[in-house]
């Protein structure tokens, strides 16, 4: 193994992560030996400005295996960033530091970009390089812009079908991604048996690995089956990305600090914060979104120049419990008027202020 001379490293990192610039740790391991390529959960882009964006990707030659099948050490990963899709002419590159306690993913902030135009990137890891991704940065806010384009997506449950969609997206020439959660779910594999959804009976095409989501492992393993797919991983190199977080990522309803199965919050808290960590070993999000004592900094703006000031929001960490357990009748003085009344026939719920007092027939 070579070692790594000190100096350079730290001149080859213009970047400043968690406050303080990045130093090469003495277990460094800078020429890892792969058999394979280590880029198997491919690229990202995210949380662009005018100046620059963050860029991802996690070291794991086997995914699906314990820790990726990766040694339990820092590893040296190479970025590039070009002006051209050839990699002709280089903007910008540096060595970053893939560490185990972030399972091997690695987020580079990119700075000193020119505005409103395309990038391309790669990154170099034992002998192997990774996918070209595509990036931009934003136009200056109060920059003239007449129109741009932009896909909103999520719910992305696994089981439920193939992610042709994402396909078709990454084919588009739209300027971002903004993605409002549900990336995974937390569910267990329900075998191979038909199955209700939506008010269809449906046999599920693909399955989960193993059971419901509780500890680290188990959400990054999620993590690392659903990224596997090949059309997902198209969508996130053609275009930069916005992120933010639902109830699935962690589990299904969640509020603060509550889960819907009564569990104690000190226990559930326990469980959140390594959701989030998962979460954020796999989303393109800078150091100031990385969990801190289990809470998230995940609500933030982009301007893109005179056209649009954007708000991406956290529903989830600061709102208060689902009145009545989500249910389908949702009524009562937590949830209306006293005045208004409601109904409900399995999922349909209306309401009136001068309903009368017997249900409409058939409802």
């Amino acid at each position: 193994m070579t070692v790594v001379d000190r100096r350079r490293l730290l001149a080859a990192m213009p970047f400043v992560w968690a406050g303080a610039a990045m130093a090469a740790p003495r277990n460094l391991v800078d020429a890892p030996g792969f058999l394979a390529s280590p880029f198997t959960l491919g690229v990202a882009s995210g949380d662009p400005d005018a100046q620059g964006f963050v860029l991802w990707t996690r070291i794991a030659p086997e995914p699906l295996e314990p820790g990726g099948s990766m040694v339990a050490a820092p590893v040296l990963v190479r970025w590039e960033v070009a002006e051209d899709p050839q990699f002709r002419r280089i903007a910008q590159r540096g060595d970053t530091i893939a560490h185990p306690e972030l399972a091997h993913s690695v987020h580079v902030e990119v700075a000193g970009l020119a505005p409103a135009r395309p990038y391309w990137y790669r990154f170099l890891c034992g002998g192997h390089r990774s996918a070209t991704g595509r990036a931009a940065t934003l136009p200056l806010p109060g920059a003239r812009l007449d129109r741009m384009s932009f896909v909103v997506a999520g719910c992305q449950h696994y089981e439920e079908g193939l992610y042709t969609a994402w396909r078709h997206i990454a084919a588009e020439p739209v300027d971002f991604v903004f993605h409002y959660g549900d990336y995974i779910y937390e569910g267990p594999d329900r075998g191979p048996h038909p199955r209700r959804i939506g008010g269809h009976v449906v046999t599920p095409i693909r399955r989960h690995i193993g059971g419901e989501t509780y500890g680290i492992d188990q959400y990054r393993l999620r993590y690392a089956q659903y990224k596997s797919d090949p059309d997902l991983q198209a969508a996130h190199a053609a275009a930069p990305w916005f992120v933010s977080f639902d109830d699935h990522e962690v589990d299904n309803n969640w509020a603060g600090d509550r889960d819907q199965d009564g569990t104690p919050p000190a226990l559930f808290l326990l469980r959140r914060a390594m959701a989030m960590q998962a979460y954020y070993e796999h989303m393109p999000l800078r150091a100031r979104s990385m969990p801190v004592d289990g809470r998230m900094a995940m609500f933030r703006d982009a301007r893109f120049g005179d056209l649009m000031h954007a708000f991406f929001l956290d529903t989830r960490q600061y709102r208060s419990d689902q009145a009545q357990g989500d249910g389908d009748l949702v009524q009562g003085p937590e949830v209306f008027s006293p005045s208004v009344r409601c109904w409900a026939r399995r999922r349909n719920v209306g309401c009136s202020t001068d309903l009368p007092a017997r249900r409409p027939a058939g409802t």
